[in-house]
């Protein structure tokens, strides 16, 4: 079976800034667990089904915190990333994400203070929304 080039030093969109240019390696300790389990007579497709459970564990409970206050998004991301070390399409999906993230807080920075505020209220109308649908299926 052959395999694809390690595309983590490939370029992203220029639009990002230029800390973030090249798209991070996996980590060195991962590598070694990564190579150890290609190993195996069957370790190739343990090892993608493990991420892929993995990641879809992660982006699972973020989704289910997303309603919520706290970190729901960053769960979401971060279970994007667990994909992103081994299925290309899931990082470009991540440098994807990041880039309507960075172009959503550049827009909302540049508004006025009014405009933020609004942004602000309609977040919170939506969390209390989410809440009160939640009491009402659940009590």
């Amino acid at each position: 079976m052959e395999r694809r080039p390690d595309r983590a030093a490939e370029p992203i969109d220029s639009e990002l800034p230029s800390f973030e240019i090249f798209a991070p390696s996996r980590p060195q300790w991962l590598n070694v667990i990564r190579d150890r389990a290609l190993t195996l007579p069957a370790g190739a497709a343990a090892w993608k089904i493990g991420i892929a459970l993995l990641g879809t564990l992660v982006v699972g409970v973020g989704l289910l915190l997303v309603p919520l206050p706290g970190p729901g998004w960053a769960v979401v991301f971060l279970g994007l990333a667990v994909w992103a070390t081994e299925f290309y399409w899931a990082h470009r999906l991540l440098r994807f994400a990041r880039l309507l993230l960075r172009r959503w807080t550049d827009w909302a920075r540049r508004q006025s203070r009014r405009v933020q505020g609004l942004i602000g209220l309609v977040g919170l109308l939506f969390l209390a929304g989410v809440f009160y649908l939640v009491w009402q299926f659940l009590w």
